[in-house]
């Protein structure tokens, strides 16, 4: 009756009872999130790059960029793009909050993985500090879903330009050799008896060249090095 007293006791067990299903409801949800989150690092850590190209439907392209964008990027600064069943770091948890939005707002699973990222962040086999995570729409064409960790160094451009291909070796090292030749004091050149020297400096500037690249040969030989152009897509170390 709408007139009929009310009984505290259950007035308190209807509460009790609303609260306990807006519990339910809450752990239910909890745990559909924890059993996708589980979902999505199986699929990140088991990526082979085989699965299929992804068809969107308006796709953000300011977050579309070509093989060919990603693959100057990574020689430009040493790094490699690679499936994310080889990268061994781990993954915050906005990158499997970002995939969870990616493929709700898409309708859509992803099934394969791209990375970004210094090659010491992978599981490099053998041939013999700041990812980006992109997903596949064509064979030349990626989407980049999240990017996590600090960014590059402002030298490491500098540093990395020398071992992008031969071309940029080879300058390198005669820029070291000349600078090295031209940068010795008149006082210990006159210690030669040269008529010129002007002469003598490229004279010592073109064997530090030989030198320095006898050097770099041999050590990267030894290290099993290669140039940036050949390995940003390398699953092998010693590619």
């Amino acid at each position: 009756m709408i007139f009929s007293p009310i009984n505290l006791r259950d007035e308190l067990d209807k509460e009790k009872a609303r609260q306990n299903k807006l519990l339910k409801e809450a752990k239910s949800l909890l745990a559909e999130s924890v059993e996708k989150d589980k979902e999505i690092m199986l699929r990140l850590k088991d990526a082979s790059g085989k699965g299929s190209s992804l068809n969107l439907n308006n796709p953000e392209k300011e977050n579309i960029f070509s093989i060919e964008e990603i693959r100057s990027v990574c020689i430009r600064y040493r790094l490699r793009f690679l499936d994310t069943s080889l990268f061994r770091s781990s993954y915050p948890y906005e990158a499997i909050t970002a995939i969870k939005s990616f493929e709700k707002k898409y309708n859509t699973t992803v099934e394969s993985f791209r990375i970004v990222a210094p090659g010491r962040a992978f599981k490099l086999e053998n041939i013999n500090k700041d990812p980006l995570l992109f997903v596949p729409l064509s064979e030349n064409s990626f989407y980049l879903i999240h990017q996590w960790g600090s960014n590059l160094t402002w030298y490491r451009r500098i540093l990395t330009w020398p071992f992008q291909n031969l071309k940029t070796l080879l300058i390198s090292l005669l820029l070291c050799s000349f600078l090295f030749s031209f940068s010795l004091p008149s006082a210990i050149m006159n210690i030669i008896n040269f008529q010129s020297e002007i002469f003598l400096r490229l004279w010592l500037a073109i064997h530090t060249f030989i030198g320095l690249f006898g050097i770099t040969l041999w050590l990267g030989i030894s290290y099993e090095k290669t140039f940036s152009s050949l390995n940003w897509n390398s699953k092998f170390y010693n590619s």
